[in-house]
């Protein structure tokens, strides 16, 4: 859950709705400027579905420490690796290339994305780290099976992981839940790229352009609640 505090409200966009948006950023895409999605429809299901296992926690959100909503990179990382695990499994379910797509992001969220967004990169304590690095481990051989299996070429598929990120951080700045914040950002694209992000009055400009129109308009559900004052986990969820 992206939690954005605005004076004594939070304004609130769930991940599973941070990762439609990605999809629809995914089907969106196109144009001489970028590379293409191959397979198209593995890498459009992989990003609407990219955050899957967000949705059970999403069902009864909690309070942090100072009783305001959870952001999302506020969850500790037990409950964050029990939830990745059961998004990459319904993703593999529906469409083994995804999934190995979605498997790659999950181990990516604790590698800086595998270098490529070092400011994404979180530290943790050595108990929770030896958590993490067997997690990565375990995502790495899975999506490393997944793609000796479906035969899948090691520039293909990195390009297809990095545009699932362009497509991920992308949503996270529209919906105003980027680490970064809400000013200009860079994401690397495949070939050495960058695209580059500019806040603009009610929208931004992306250079390269990488949209098939030459302009797109995009919604994302967000829910306006108290950002603090609740009694319990149960008053933020009524």
């Amino acid at each position: 859950m992206i939690v954005r505090p605005v004076d004594d409200r939070a304004e609130l966009v769930m991940q599973v709705d941070h990762a439609v948006l990605s999809g629809e950023l995914a089907e969106a895409w196109g144009g001489d400027a970028v590379a293409p999605l191959a397979p198209r429809e593995s890498v459009i299901l992989a990003a609407r579905l990219h955050d899957a296992g967000w949705r059970g926690w999403e069902s009864a959100p909690v309070l942090d420490a100072a009783g305001r909503p959870t952001n999302f990179l506020q969850i500790d990382v037990r409950e964050h690796l029990v939830f990745y695990r059961a998004g990459v499994e319904d993703v593999l379910a529906r469409d083994r290339h995804a999934g190995m797509l979605v498997a790659k992001h999950a181990a990516g969220i604790y590698t800086g994305r595998y270098g490529t967004q070092p400011a994404m990169l979180l530290s943790r304590a050595p108990e929770q780290q030896a958590a993490v690095d067997a997690f990565i481990a375990e995502m790495e051989a899975l999506y490393g099976g997944l793609q000796a299996e479906l035969g899948v070429a090691d520039d293909a598929f990195w390009t297809s992981y990095l545009l699932l990120q362009v497509f991920d951080r992308l949503s996270l700045w529209l919906c105003k839940g980027d680490p970064a914040g809400t000013g200009r950002m860079e994401i690397l694209l495949p070939g050495e790229r960058t695209l580059v992000i500019e806040p603009v009055e009610g929208g931004a400009t992306l250079d390269p352009w990488p949209l098939a129109a030459p302009a797109v308009t995009l919604a994302v559900p967000t829910r306006v609640v108290p950002l603090s004052g609740y009694a319990d986990d149960a008053a933020l969820q009524a």
